[in-house]
Protein backbone atom coordinates (compact mmCIF):
# COMPACT_ATOMS: atom_id res chain seq x y z
CA UNK A 1 0.00 0.00 0.00
CA UNK A 2 1.22 3.38 -1.05
CA UNK A 3 0.64 6.31 1.83
CA UNK A 4 1.66 9.89 1.63
CA UNK A 5 3.40 11.70 4.76
CA UNK A 6 1.32 10.91 7.63
CA UNK A 7 -1.14 8.76 6.55
CA UNK A 8 -2.25 5.79 8.09
CA UNK A 9 -3.08 2.24 6.49
CA UNK A 10 -6.53 2.01 6.49
CA UNK A 11 -7.99 -1.26 7.29
CA UNK A 12 -8.89 -3.37 3.91
CA UNK A 13 -9.79 -6.83 3.05
CA UNK A 14 -5.94 -7.48 4.11
CA UNK A 15 -6.74 -6.43 8.00
CA UNK A 16 -9.70 -8.86 8.75
CA UNK A 17 -8.78 -11.18 11.26
CA UNK A 18 -11.56 -14.04 11.27
CA UNK A 19 -9.77 -15.55 14.12
CA UNK A 20 -10.76 -12.60 16.41
CA UNK A 21 -14.47 -13.01 15.74
CA UNK A 22 -16.74 -15.63 17.31
CA UNK A 23 -17.11 -18.70 14.79
CA UNK A 24 -21.50 -17.79 14.35
CA UNK A 25 -20.23 -14.29 13.15
CA UNK A 26 -17.56 -15.33 10.48
CA UNK A 27 -18.06 -14.90 6.90
CA UNK A 28 -19.60 -18.16 5.59
CA UNK A 29 -17.41 -18.72 2.06
CA UNK A 30 -18.87 -19.94 -0.85
CA UNK A 31 -17.14 -23.06 -1.37
CA UNK A 32 -18.60 -24.55 -4.90
CA UNK A 33 -16.69 -24.84 -7.90
CA UNK A 34 -18.86 -24.99 -10.32
CA UNK A 35 -22.15 -22.89 -11.26
CA UNK A 36 -25.28 -23.90 -10.79
CA UNK A 37 -28.27 -24.20 -12.76
CA UNK A 38 -31.77 -24.70 -10.96
CA UNK A 39 -33.09 -27.71 -12.94
CA UNK A 40 -35.87 -30.54 -11.69
CA UNK A 41 -34.88 -33.70 -12.59
CA UNK A 42 -35.93 -37.29 -11.43
CA UNK A 43 -33.04 -39.36 -9.48
CA UNK A 44 -32.80 -42.63 -7.90
CA UNK A 45 -30.52 -42.82 -5.25
CA UNK A 46 -28.79 -45.78 -4.07
CA UNK A 47 -26.48 -46.35 -1.04
CA UNK A 48 -24.15 -48.44 0.23
CA UNK A 49 -26.22 -50.04 2.75
CA UNK A 50 -28.72 -53.04 1.87
CA UNK A 51 -31.69 -50.52 1.78
CA UNK A 52 -34.09 -50.09 -1.29
CA UNK A 53 -33.20 -47.34 -3.56
CA UNK A 54 -35.03 -44.01 -3.21
CA UNK A 55 -36.16 -42.04 -5.80
CA UNK A 56 -36.16 -37.84 -5.44
CA UNK A 57 -35.47 -34.86 -7.70
CA UNK A 58 -32.84 -32.80 -8.24
CA UNK A 59 -33.09 -29.09 -6.85
CA UNK A 60 -30.49 -27.38 -8.98
CA UNK A 61 -27.27 -29.19 -10.79
CA UNK A 62 -23.63 -27.85 -11.92
CA UNK A 63 -20.54 -30.01 -13.47
CA UNK A 64 -19.38 -31.00 -10.57
CA UNK A 65 -22.65 -32.12 -8.54
CA UNK A 66 -26.05 -31.85 -7.69
CA UNK A 67 -28.05 -31.29 -4.71
CA UNK A 68 -31.10 -33.43 -4.17
CA UNK A 69 -34.53 -33.32 -1.57
CA UNK A 70 -34.66 -36.09 0.81
CA UNK A 71 -36.84 -35.64 3.71
CA UNK A 72 -34.24 -37.99 5.62
CA UNK A 73 -31.32 -36.76 4.61
CA UNK A 74 -27.64 -38.73 4.72
CA UNK A 75 -24.76 -37.29 6.56
CA UNK A 76 -21.53 -35.74 4.98
CA UNK A 77 -19.27 -38.31 3.64
CA UNK A 78 -21.33 -40.96 2.38
CA UNK A 79 -21.37 -42.35 -0.80
CA UNK A 80 -23.68 -42.90 -2.98
CA UNK A 81 -24.69 -43.99 -6.73
CA UNK A 82 -26.94 -42.35 -8.56
CA UNK A 83 -29.52 -42.54 -11.91
CA UNK A 84 -30.41 -38.73 -13.07
CA UNK A 85 -32.98 -38.84 -15.70
CA UNK A 86 -32.51 -36.22 -18.48
CA UNK A 87 -34.83 -36.74 -20.86
CA UNK A 88 -34.62 -40.37 -22.09
CA UNK A 89 -31.40 -40.04 -20.99
CA UNK A 90 -30.20 -41.95 -17.47
CA UNK A 91 -26.56 -40.94 -16.60
CA UNK A 92 -24.53 -42.96 -14.23
CA UNK A 93 -23.24 -40.89 -11.52
CA UNK A 94 -20.79 -41.85 -8.35
CA UNK A 95 -20.80 -39.42 -5.82
CA UNK A 96 -20.53 -38.29 -2.21
CA UNK A 97 -22.49 -36.19 -0.05
CA UNK A 98 -20.66 -33.47 0.45
CA UNK A 99 -23.41 -31.04 2.37
CA UNK A 100 -26.39 -31.85 4.53
CA UNK A 101 -29.42 -29.79 4.79
CA UNK A 102 -31.50 -30.96 7.68
CA UNK A 103 -35.20 -30.83 8.53
CA UNK A 104 -36.03 -27.48 10.16
CA UNK A 105 -32.43 -25.44 9.02
CA UNK A 106 -34.58 -23.13 7.71
CA UNK A 107 -34.36 -24.50 3.89
CA UNK A 108 -35.76 -27.87 2.06
CA UNK A 109 -34.35 -30.95 3.44
CA UNK A 110 -31.64 -32.44 1.26
CA UNK A 111 -28.38 -33.40 0.30
CA UNK A 112 -25.40 -32.10 -2.12
CA UNK A 113 -23.12 -34.20 -3.92
CA UNK A 114 -19.98 -34.04 -5.54
CA UNK A 115 -19.96 -36.27 -8.70
CA UNK A 116 -16.84 -38.63 -7.78
CA UNK A 117 -16.85 -40.88 -10.79
CA UNK A 118 -19.12 -40.29 -14.26
CA UNK A 119 -18.45 -42.04 -17.47
CA UNK A 120 -16.75 -39.34 -19.74
CA UNK A 121 -19.81 -39.17 -22.12
CA UNK A 122 -21.99 -39.04 -19.57
CA UNK A 123 -19.54 -36.29 -18.14
CA UNK A 124 -19.73 -34.14 -21.62
CA UNK A 125 -23.53 -34.48 -21.89
CA UNK A 126 -23.74 -32.78 -18.51
CA UNK A 127 -21.64 -29.87 -19.08
CA UNK A 128 -23.00 -28.88 -21.92
CA UNK A 129 -26.28 -29.17 -20.56
CA UNK A 130 -25.30 -26.74 -17.73
CA UNK A 131 -23.29 -24.60 -20.15
CA UNK A 132 -26.12 -24.52 -22.73
CA UNK A 133 -28.85 -23.51 -19.67
CA UNK A 134 -25.97 -21.12 -17.80
CA UNK A 135 -25.95 -19.50 -21.31
CA UNK A 136 -29.96 -18.62 -21.89
CA UNK A 137 -29.47 -16.95 -18.22
CA UNK A 138 -26.68 -14.84 -18.93
CA UNK A 139 -27.79 -11.24 -20.04
CA UNK A 140 -26.54 -10.42 -23.69
CA UNK A 141 -23.28 -8.80 -23.99
CA UNK A 142 -23.40 -5.39 -25.58
CA UNK A 143 -20.38 -5.30 -27.18
CA UNK A 144 -21.17 -7.85 -29.41
CA UNK A 145 -23.23 -6.95 -32.37
CA UNK A 146 -26.41 -8.17 -33.32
Amino acid sequence: MIMGDGEKPRPGPAAWDETALPSEAKPQRERREFRRIPLALTVELRFASAEAALESSTVDISEGGVFIRMPKPRPEGTSIRLQVHVGRRVLEIEGVVVRTVWPGEGEPPGIGVLFTDIEPEDETFMHSLVRERLAQRSPPDPRREP
